[in-house]
């Protein structure tokens, strides 16, 4: 699969409008709601760090903006704003960011499935499809494959195959190692799976070659723990 210029931001587009949709119908209780993905944030949270990811790019603020550092921050910035007043700065924002995210690819990439991932956080609350994001969900997940197989060698000497079903099937890259397995999955429980959303039982349930222990020990996750 190969990733075009225009690829994340059409998705991007897709995604953050028909989120903002789905956004409109919830209730003062739902907003606050504890999202269960992200068991310290709530709905609100969750959007504050999607539009303060932007405008931290926007305002070229040094350092990773995905980092715990920085995600804090750009919840607490908008603890006194409104669901409303956050989703408005949002769409306010977002205009001139094509010109960013043309200039800046793999940020551009990163973006569209950061939204992708907490779109699916959000869902949990929304209780209703995000179909943009149904769609995104193969290039995102693609993001997600060679880091998982860099991990995987560096840290636990195997050679990984990804094969997602309805995504990119992604060869063990060279490595030194004569040990090999091979993951088959579809590109949502694998984005899911190795972003920390998922249970440990839930991945080593996916489809492995051999047992996967090791690599669920040492390797597995991108961001944090298993979901408990």
């Amino acid at each position: 699969m190969t990733l075009s210029p225009s690829t994340p931001l059409e998705h991007y587009d897709a995604v953050r409008d028909e989120l903002i949709a789905g956004l409109a119908g919830l209730d003062d209780q739902q907003i606050a709601q504890s999202v269960p993905a992200c068991p310290l944030w709530s709905v609100k949270d969750v959007v504050a760090h999607l539009s303060g990811l932007v405008a931290e790019k926007l305002a070229d603020v040094q350092g990773s903006l995905g980092s715990d550092e920085a995600t804090t921050r750009q919840v607490a910035e908008r603890a006194d704003m409104t669901l409303d007043q956050i989703v408005a700065e949002w769409k306010q924002i977002s205009a001139p960011f094509p010109e960013v995210m043309a200039a800046h690819g793999d940020f551009g990439a990163a973006l569209s499935a950061d939204l992708v991932i907490h779109v699916y956080d959000l869902v949990e609350i929304l209780d209703q499809p995000i179909a943009a994001a149904v769609a995104a969900t193969p290039i995102s997940a693609s993001r997600y494959v060679p880091r998982l197989q860099q991990r995987v060698a560096d840290t636990s000497a195997i050679a990984i195959t990804v094969e997602l079903s309805d995504g990119v099937t992604a060869p063990a890259p060279a490595t030194d190692t004569e040990a090999a397995i091979t993951l088959r999955a579809t590109s949502h429980d694998f984005l899911r799976g190795v972003t920390g959303r998922l249970t440990r039982a839930r991945v080593e349930a996916f489809d492995w070659s051999v047992d996967p222990t090791v690599i669920l020990n040492d390797s597995w996750n991108q961001y944090g723990p298993f979901r408990v």
